[in-house]
């Protein structure tokens, strides 16, 4: 399903794309991250393929801390 920029959930979206793209750049499967991060598996695939309605940024935060990037490279190509 295709979210537009208008609806509340676009951000998310957004973000779980930019999550996959920073855990390819680091080389890491999707288990790979959960582990890291200590969070379910299912968890990342299901914020990265958009079925997963919310996330916090404690979430986000843990994610920048564990590959060292910083918290804006989350909300990268937002208003695309």
């Amino acid at each position: 399903m295709e979210i537009s920029k208008s609806d509340n959930k676009y951000i998310y979206v957004i973000v779980g794309k930019n999550i996959r793209r920073i855990r390819k750049a680091h080389h890491l499967t999707q288990v790979q991250l959960a582990d890291l991060i200590q969070y379910n598996e299912g968890t990342i695939a299901n914020i990265e393929n958009n079925s997963y309605q919310t996330f916090s940024l404690e979430f986000l935060y843990i994610i920048s801390k564990k590959l060292h990037v910083s918290m804006k490279e989350f909300f990268e190509n937002i208003d695309e």
